[in-house]
């Protein structure tokens, strides 16, 4: 690709050029990977689409006259006319404009069979058609990650871009996820692939047993990433009815234990975590959002996961106006084996104006300081300090 001229649509272009057409298709390559990821984190120097290979044909009547084809396989292109089969067993299609001499996409062909995916390098790996792909809030389909990174990591050469690329994605990716990635290059290079024991660590250093205080109101968002990254979540929270509203937009086989519990009751707090510990083990993890009237409650629930764990991690929020070093320096003395960590809850300034944060914004901040293990993290600003709202 290095000695042809690329200039490659953009999402928004790709997008607006694709949106009547009548065949399924997901952006692939580092895009896709950026789309999940929620923004664009490097150059890309192409711009890569998937659709299945019998929906060929359809796709070159729909971009028409004004584009042409080229097959590119084995360091050759060649042009596809009309009177072709276009029976692709190999390579991929670059597109251009008619008489035009840069490229501007990539077609890359994907084989199919009884409505599944099949992995061309490894025929064995498999996957419904309905479970390859996700779509951005703003309607642009993308092949999932692990998908993008089997592409990627199984590879005959891997880039540095490519092992960046799995480095950034790890965190983000959901248990299932990454153990499917595994378990597909597991078996397509028998066990031995150098991203192998990278994963398998990532997938071991995931929370076993984690408690979110507060996990059904502005935490519910990262309540649900954790359900989809733990062997097991507790949640309290008092409010029956948003807890079930949780659940039910949960996955339905998410590993969530409800505790129903007013953390200001001291006696009925102690109970349900003795018991939840008893369920599901003993918690590496804690979320804490606790108000300043709790009666102690982030005492006795750090006091009762300590009894059990000798190593978690406790991500205490707080808000803006919180002295952070002598919470931190009362926290360490307390709690046993806790390595605490701090998010601390600011504002946003918007031109002439400033707000709070949406439940959103801090589940996201939340979540972001959980998968890449921040020691302090600032949601919004704290300064100045006067444009506060």
């Amino acid at each position: 690709m290095q000695n042809y001229h690329w200039e490659p649509l953009s999402l928004q272009e790709i997008r607006y050029l694709m949106k009547d057409i009548s065949i399924p298709w997901w952006i692939a390559g580092g895009w896709a990977l950026d789309l999940h990821y929620g923004k664009q984190t490097r150059k890309h120097e192409d711009m890569d689409i998937l659709i299945r290979k019998t929906h060929l044909p359809f796709l070159k009547k729909y971009l028409g006259e004004s584009y042409e084809l080229f097959l590119a396989n084995k360091g050759s292109l060649s042009k596809l006319t009309d009177s072709e089969n276009l029976n692709i067993q190999s390579g991929s299609i670059w597109v251009k404009m008619k008489h035009e001499i840069i490229w501007l996409f990539e077609i890359m062909l994907i084989d199919t069979e009884n409505n599944e995916w099949i992995y061309k390098r490894n025929n064995q790996i498999k996957r419904p058609l309905s479970e390859i792909g996700a779509i951005t809030e703003d309607d642009i389909p993308y092949i999932k990650p692990e998908i993008q990174l089997l592409y990627k990591g199984g590879s005959s050469v891997i880039r540095q871009k490519d092992n960046n690329d799995l480095e950034r994605m790890l965190p983000i990716l959901k248990r299932d996820e990454m153990k499917w990635l595994h378990h597909a290059l597991s078996q397509q290079f028998n066990r031995e692939h150098p991203w192998l024991q990278i994963i398998n660590d990532k997938i071991q250093s995931l929370p076993s047993h984690a408690l979110v205080i507060g996990g059904t109101g502005m935490l519910s968002e990262a309540s649900l990433w954790l359900a989809d990254r733990s062997n097991k979540v507790s949640i309290i929270a008092r409010d029956q009815s948003k807890m079930e509203s949780l659940i039910t937009k949960a996955n339905y086989s998410a590993p969530i234990t409800p505790l129903l519990v007013d953390y200001t009751d001291s006696a009925m707090l102690k109970d349900k975590i003795r018991s939840c510990i008893h369920q599901n083990g003993p918690i590496d993890l804690v979320i804490a959002w606790i108000h300043s009237n709790s009666n102690n409650a982030l005492d006795i629930i750090d006091w009762e996961v300590s009894k059990e764990s000798s190593d978690w991690k406790l991500y205490h929020i707080l808000g803006s106006s919180s002295n952070l070093t002598q919470i931190k320096e009362a926290a360490l003395k307390k709690y046993p084996g806790c390595q605490y960590r701090q998010v601390q809850l600011g504002f946003i300034l918007e031109k002439e104006h400033s707000r709070w944060l949406t439940n959103q914004e801090i589940s996201e901040g939340v979540i972001d300081a959980v998968a890449n293990e921040k020691s302090v993290k600032v949601i919004g600003t704290l300064e100045p300090w006067d444009r506060r709202p």
